[in-house]
């Protein structure tokens, strides 16, 4: 089977250095963008909507660079079977928004 090339995306999560791994489904969806501005942008979006209401605070988030997996038949089934960590090849973060 033919692989096409690998992908990069950006994410946002919040920080928690007690999570072994990251890609674990904690029933909240991951978001994925295009480009950094994008997911810079939606994170800078967030935290106003977090910091508008009263008596709420903001955790620490940490903007990430993702590179998937080359795209083939068997890494789209483990995409769909296993989740998003069987198609993220690297992940690093970026910066972290306090």
């Amino acid at each position: 089977m033919s692989q096409g090339g690998s992908f990069t995306f950006y994410s946002y999560a919040r920080v928690d250095e007690g999570r072994d791994d990251r890609w674990a489904y904690t029933g909240i969806p991951d978001i994925f963008f295009y480009d950094e501005g994008s997911a810079r942008e939606a994170l800078r979006e967030l935290r106003e909507d977090v910091e508008s209401e009263p008596e709420s605070s903001w955790p620490p988030m940490q903007l990430e660079k993702i590179e998937t997996v080359p795209i083939s038949r068997e890494s789209i089934f483990a995409l769909l079977n296993d989740g998003i960590g069987a198609f993220v090849k690297s992940y690093e973060i970026i910066d972290i928004i306090d």
